[in-house]
């Protein structure tokens, strides 16, 4: 019998490491489309929270000056000035202005149930994520209190 549980073992660990990068995905899928109903459970009550919580970006694109040559990457623009001993300026990309869903932690409370703790521009969330037919939906949503520190005399 015991032979038999040391088998399983790993197959069962295999199982919640994927369903773990699954539910994680779920959650990354809001920062990029928000609005899909494939996302949530039929029965999500929150959506109107969640779109108050998560207005549309307003999408500021800075103009570039034309004397200076330009280095672009991912994360934004370098412009470094032509000028003798000229000065570089950065420009951040769209993607590092906006305010993402950064998953915290997963926690398995039934094999087919999790509660993700996440974070949006610096801000806790709470997600209550289920798994209905084969596929991780978030059912709840919850933006979490400021932790509120004491003052110790």
């Amino acid at each position: 019998m015991l032979c038999v549980a040391i088998l399983f073992t790993p197959a069962l660990w295999a199982d919640e490491v994927a369903d773990r990068a699954a539910v994680e995905a779920t959650i990354s899928a809001l920062n990029f489309t928000p609005s899909r109903p494939e996302l949530f459970t039929s029965d999500f009550p929150n959506a109107a929270e969640l779109q108050r919580f998560r207005p549309a970006p307003s999408l500021v694109i800075p103009t570039l000056p034309g004397d200076g040559a330009p280095i672009h990457t991912e994360a934004g623009t370098l412009v470094i000035s032509r000028a003798p001993m000229g000065e570089a300026t950065w420009y951040p990309g769209l993607g590092a202005l906006t305010p993402r869903f950064v998953t915290r932690s997963v926690t398995f409370v039934s094999p087919d149930t999790t509660i993700v703790v996440a974070t949006y521009d610096r801000q806790s969330v709470l997600f209550v994520v289920k798994n209905e037919s084969s596929s991780w939906r978030i059912a709840s949503f919850r933006v979490l209190p400021e932790a509120q520190t004491k003052a110790v005399p």
